[in-house]
């Protein structure tokens, strides 16, 4: 039922913009397959998209379909369909990831307003809003301390249902964008619902104000030099399904910083956030109200060696608990072992794009992750290669 909802949604969506655009006089309209990838992932400890121990799993595949024309000269239309199998870690396969309309207001040759409304995609660090774009990647993965692929939160994380406002002035060398977001997120999708609970398969739903999203930017040199300061702000209550589980309000805000140099070579990345999540008593195994900051953050480096060659190497880290990053004082809480409240990692990353409009990249993590992922211990040594075609 839900696949045949999106599917008609886009339908809708593509039919409406068709008849926009044709009743006027044409502007210019791209309808196809967006781009497809497929995975293959090896792992020695736990499985990681699909069951990839011993033989490997190709258990990850995408495949974006999208449709983007103008209706007008200032009037933008997108959206995007895409299948995903992420082997467990993701089982929505089939779901409307944008559509949106965008009107543009140039104000004067250096500032510009607008206006996106829709499904939109949330405008969160340096990644979030083009994750869907492997090519826009620097690794098959991004840091999964910032971006959470692995807690099945990217449908969450991607887009939401509301608009946005934006703005962008440059001066000379210098530029400067802000966006706002106000949404209903798809807190209902994926393990948003699970994730924000802390209730394994937490029958119910999300209800609530909608959600806040903020992020500033300055660049120099059209990205040569880049600054980003991000902010999630949600608050939501969880209206149980179930007697076995309580109704209950959450609480989430999430800063982010990000910044970013491009030489001509090199590029190095970093960004730092916390997670500050509350919950309500009734969602909380001793009837306590629960407060809790994480933090996470990367540093990442990309080396162009040759024309279609890439190199990266990425540290990753993530702490459960801010004041506790050790780990101990959550195990004496839990009797779980304190490695399962933090996280570090070591990436190694090739890209080949050895053909027009074809992509090999390919990741090698041999240090082992700690961290907590739905009450589960994840340590993994893993090898994911991925091919990405684009149309």
């Amino acid at each position: 039922m839900q696949k045949i909802t999106i599917l008609n949604c886009l339908s809708t969506f593509i039919i409406a913009s068709l008849c926009l655009l044709f009743g006027r006089d044409a502007y210019s309209l791209d309808l196809g397959v967006g781009d497809w990838r497929q995975g293959y992932t090896y792992t020695t400890g736990n499985n990681f998209f699909g069951n990839s121990q011993k033989d490997g799993s190709f258990d990850f595949r995408e495949i974006g379909i999208n449709v983007m024309g103008h209706v007008y000269p200032n009037l933008l239309i997108a959206a995007q369909g895409l299948y995903r199998n992420a082997g467990g870690s993701d089982t929505d396969n089939f779901r409307l990831d944008f559509a949106n309309l965008d009107y543009q207001l140039p104000l004067n040759n250096k500032s510009t307003v607008g206006i996106r409304l829709g499904r939109i995609k949330n405008p969160f660090g340096l990644y979030n809003d083009t994750r869907d774009v492997i090519w826009t990647r620097p690794g098959v993965t991004l840091p999964q301390s910032v971006y959470f692929d692995a807690l099945a939160l990217r449908q969450a994380m991607i887009s939401s249902d509301g608009g946005l406002i934006y703005g962008h002035h440059a001066i000379g060398e210098h530029a400067f964008n802000a966006e706002f977001v106000t949404a209903n997120p798809l807190d209902n999708t994926g393990g948003a619902s699970e994730f924000l609970t802390g209730h394994a398969n937490a029958p119910g739903k999300m209800t609530g104000r909608p959600l806040f999203v903020g992020r500033a930017g300055y660049q120099w040199k059209e990205g040569r030099f880049r600054l980003l300061f991000s902010i999630v702000d949600l608050d939501r209550d969880f209206k149980s399904s179930s007697p076995a589980v309580s109704s209950g309000s959450i609480k989430t805000l999430y800063p982010l910083a990000s910044a970013q140099l491009n030489l001509e070579k090199w590029s190095f990345t970093a960004e730092y956030g916390q997670v500050i999540l509350e919950r309500s008593e009734s969602l909380t195994p001793d009837g306590a109200a629960f407060k809790n900051t994480s933090e996470s953050f990367y540093v990442q480096s990309e080396y162009r060696f040759a024309p279609a060659w890439t190199a990266l190497l990425r540290f990753d880290a993530f702490f459960a608990n801010i004041h506790d990053r050790s780990g101990k004082k959550s195990a004496q809480l839990t009797g779980l072992p304190k490695h399962n409240f933090f996280a570090k990692d070591i990436t190694f990353g090739l890209r080949w794009e050895f053909a027009r409009n074809f992509l090999v990249v390919a990741n090698r993590q041999p240090s082992t992750i700690s961290g907590l992922r739905g009450g589960r211990q994840l340590g993994l040594n893993y090898r994911h290669v991925f091919l990405s075609f684009l149309t």
